[in-house]
């Protein structure tokens, strides 16, 4: 019986980059968001906030990121396979709470391992995502597939 298990997070490099990528994009598209970076065990690792962002959006770029963390897929993947099951299942999914089906949020994926995840939140959902997946290739990494 095996009772290890390999597991792996982002480097405070990486953060970082995402972090800057992230900002560079959004002022690109001059919009204001909020940018949450979680680790593995979805712990806020790093953080955002552009000024003049709604306050509300603070709180789903965080869900966004936990979402992409515990489910290992895309926030807009997550919300089609919620809307996908039977009522009696979503309510399940509504108690636990936190979790957000909306785009802009991603995990971030190495060998098979989610290192952690990204979540925007502020603009559009298009614009969200754009700047997710600005953060992800700055470090190499591809979206989970949509």
């Amino acid at each position: 019986m095996q009772i290890s298990a390999p597991r792996a997070t982002l480097t405070v490099e990486a953060i970082q980059r995402m972090l800057d990528a992230a900002v560079a994009r959004s002022r690109e598209l001059g919009i204001r968001v909020h940018i949450a970076i979680m680790d593995a065990s979805a712990e806020l690792a790093g953080w955002i906030s552009f000024d003049g962002a709604p306050r509300l959006a603070a709180h789903t770029a965080r869900g966004k990121a936990v979402t992409a963390v515990h489910t290992g897929m895309s926030t807009r993947k997550w919300g089609d396979y919620v809307a996908s099951i039977p009522a009696e299942e979503q309510q399940i999914i509504h108690g636990i709470g936190g979790y957000v089906g909306a785009d802009g949020g991603f995990p971030v994926l190495s060998n098979g391992m989610v290192l952690g995840g990204i979540g925007v939140s502020g603009a559009s959902q298009a614009l969200d995502a754009d700047v997710a997946r600005a953060a992800l290739a700055a470090i190499g990494a591809v979206p989970a597939k949509e």
